[in-house]
């Protein structure tokens, strides 16, 4: 065990040499390859970066070329920024940057923007050498993106981008070591610790794979639910949450004070059967209905719990678990009842339910896009009950 700097320089020394050897060596085809799949892989677990303004890296020596990704991303209204050495041993600027745009040559003769336009990014795409569990990075030793991420004020995304075969047991970290957010290989993605920043100064969001769950809903519950049941909820499984494994779960983020990859499944599976029940629940009392806005307030409040059942079937499975089939018990008990008024009331009680689990989870959360879709959710239920106990809220 390592314990002196002067051990872990040379180590660092000397495993860096090691990596970069391997990276130089990697054959074209498989260049394109892991390319390829990287590009995937982070189109999948981050589309914030649609709308981010993104620090990137011009490729050197071997590094994976995120270029054409990162046009795809201004495409959809990103911004991008390329790092500049503007003194030795001192942060990083970020320097505007476009397609086509006149570049200079900076240290090392990387290109850079011939303008200084110095902006701040939301979002870093970080090269890497080496990696470990803790999010750590071995880079060139430079000490550049360390200086950077201190000095930076909201803290960015962070995500590092490299082979596996970077992959160590540690780096023996320092005080000076600033871990990353996320580290994106071939293998797949991980992710260390969220990031509660909005990403982009217009502060959208990534609309389309909800308008596709209610295009899809519309269609199931047309004609306010028809006789046989509307709700069959795997046909919305897979398609638009769904996002290849991540070997997320192999860690322990315990220690951060995050809840387990096992305890997060088993709390999703909880939350989708109750999801489940409540959806058909919903259903059979909007039939009831006696007034046409009353049936289209329960109509939405079903679209939403079917939806939310798609959004935690796709982050089970993403996370390396397996999706409940069952309905939870609050679906018996909400049709045993008889009046309407009894039957709102218990509704409102178990979107309460949702509610409190919600609020006690969300601070364990620490999967940046699983937190994000359960505080749109927590969300949404606490617009629905306000929308139940409104005056005139009469469903039979």
């Amino acid at each position: 065990m390592m314990e002196s700097w002067d051990e872990i320089r040379e180590w660092r020394r000397a495993t860096r040499a090691e990596l970069l050897a391997r990276r130089l060596a990697v054959p074209r085809g498989e260049k394109q390859r892991v390319r390829s799949l990287l590009c995937d892989l982070i189109g999948e677990h981050f589309p914030e970066l649609r709308h981010a303004r993104i620090g990137f890296y011009w490729p050197f020596k071997g590094e994976i070329d995120l270029r054409h990704l990162v046009q795809d991303f201004l495409a959809f209204g990103a911004e991008a920024a390329l790092p500049v050495v503007v003194e030795k041993q001192q942060p990083l600027e970020f320097w505007t940057w476009q397609p086509r745009m006149k570049l200079g040559r900076g240290i090392w003769n990387i290109p850079v923007p011939a303008e200084r336009n110095q902006v701040q990014p939301t979002a870093l795409l970080v090269p890497l050498l080496g990696f470990d569990a803790a999010g750590y990075r071995l880079g060139y030793g430079g000490g550049y993106y360390d200086r950077t991420l201190a000095t930076l004020n909201p803290k960015p995304l962070t995500i590092g981008v490299g082979y596996e075969f970077g992959r160590l047991e540690t780096i023996y970290p320092q005080p000076h070591d600033i871990p990353l957010d996320a580290i994106v290989t071939e293998a797949g993605c991980a992710r260390f610790r969220r990031h509660d920043a909005p990403l982009g100064a217009a502060g959208r969001s990534d609309e389309a794979s909800n308008r596709q769950v209610d295009d899809k809903l519309d269609e199931a519950l047309k004609d306010t639910f028809p006789a046989s049941d509307p709700f069959d909820l795997s046909q919305y499984s897979g398609s638009t949450y769904a996002s290849p494994p991540c070997f997320m779960h192999e860690l322990d983020p315990a220690y951060l004070g995050f809840m387990s990859a096992s305890e997060t499944i088993a709390l999703m599976n909880a939350l989708l059967e109750g999801e489940r029940a409540g959806a058909r629940g919903v259903a059979e009392i909007a039939k009831q209905a006696a007034g046409v806005a009353d049936r289209a307030t329960l109509r939405d409040i079903a679209k939403d719990e079917a939806r939310f059942c798609a959004m935690l079937t796709g982050h089970i499975t993403r996370l390396g678990g397996t999706p409940s089939v069952e309905t939870g018990a609050f679906y018996e008990k909400l049709i045993a009842l008889k009046t309407s008024c009894a039957r709102i009331d218990l509704l409102n009680r178990g979107q309460a339910w949702v509610v409190g689990k919600l609020q006690d989870a969300l601070p364990k959360i620490g999967d940046s896009a699983l937190h994000r879709d359960l505080t749109n959710m927590l969300e949404v239920h606490e617009r629905n009950i306000r929308h139940c106990t409104e005056p005139g809220t009469d469903p039979g």
